[in-house]
């Protein structure tokens, strides 16, 4: 999920990510590269929560790939 501030036009993003099997992860910085339908992103991002099969990441700078243009 992909959001602007209002003031800045800065935008945020979140990543959760759901595995068929149990994978645990540590609470960390991660580099991700995430690949869809819409293209290719990569950004840092923080684990914020993981039940250890749904990770929830939260963007803690640029998404490369995504223009923000594509929000209006």
């Amino acid at each position: 999920m992909v959001a602007a501030k209002d003031q800045t036009g800065d935008i945020d993003w979140e990543l959760i990510h759901r595995s068929s099997r149990r994978h645990p992860l540590k609470q960390e910085p991660y580099d991700l590269e995430m690949e869809g339908p819409d293209g290719r992103f990569c950004g840092p991002a923080i684990l914020v929560r993981s039940d250890g099969r749904s990770h929830v990441f939260r963007g803690v700078g640029q998404l490369d790939g995504f223009d923000p243009r594509d929000l209006t």
